[in-house]
């Protein structure tokens, strides 16, 4: 099964295609960020700024602060959002 990573207006932005790749992203003020397909496992790490995070089946929201990380635990879509404004980086699953 292949895992995209796109924004929510349906664009692709990148695959994951060996454990190794990892994927930095900048978001704008509210800019979103969806990941789908089964991301468990993946890691999401604050590089700057702050991020909050959701995820399908989940009812806790999680914010993140520079420094801060957290590793998806459920399938399905995951968003994450700049608050303001941020950068991150998206691990694959170990």
């Amino acid at each position: 099964m292949e895992n995209t990573f796109s924004n929510t207006h349906g664009a692709q932005v990148g695959k994951l295609v060996t454990p190794s790749n990892t994927a930095d992203i900048c978001l704008d003020d509210s800019a979103l960020f969806k990941m789908d397909g089964d991301q468990r496992r993946a890691r999401i790490y604050c590089l700057e700024g702050s991020l909050w995070i959701t995820q399908e089946g989940d009812a806790q929201d999680y914010h993140l602060k520079a420094g801060e990380h957290m590793v998806i635990s459920k399938r399905g879509l995951v968003l994450v959002q700049g608050q303001p404004e941020a950068r991150a980086r998206i691990a694959p699953r170990l």
